[in-house]
């Protein structure tokens, strides 16, 4: 199996766990409260031709596989799991065309989030999102 494939399948093998981590409530029966408290999981995974590359982001608390885990659900908590609404820096990037496409897929606040979107460079999808998709 490639190894993007390996990391792919590994990161979701990781989030899927997660979820049901997640899921399995505290006492029997009890369904976790929406809000700050209950936990969030998202597969964030980005790619261009060559590669692709996974990891989980775990918030409430912060944590998961993702680098900067803490700043990554600030950003998501600013648009309350709306990865559309992203619009972190606008400063100009190059005009190279170096297609890369974000994806997240998961649970926000007990809401699902289904995100993707195809940015031409790296740079533009750093302006995007900062460091949600740095990994």
């Amino acid at each position: 199996m490639p190894f993007a494939r390996r990391t792919v399948a590994l990161a979701v093998a990781a989030a899927l766990g997660g979820l049901a981590a997640v899921a399995a409530p505290g006492a029997a029966g009890a369904a976790p409260r929406p809000g700050p408290e209950t936990p969030s999981v998202l597969l964030l995974t980005v790619g261009g031709e060559a590669d692709v590359r996974a990891t989980v982001l775990v918030c409430g608390p912060a944590g998961g596989l993702h680098p900067q885990p803490a700043a990554a659900c600030r950003l998501v908590a600013r648009v309350d799991g709306d990865l559309d609404a992203l619009d972190v820096d606008a400063d100009p990037c190059t005009a190279v065309y170096a297609p890369v496409v974000a994806r997240a897929v998961g649970r926000w606040q007990d809401r699902p989030v289904h995100y993707t979107r195809t940015f031409d460079n790296r740079c533009l999808l750093t302006r995007a999102a900062a460091t949600l998709f740095a990994f």
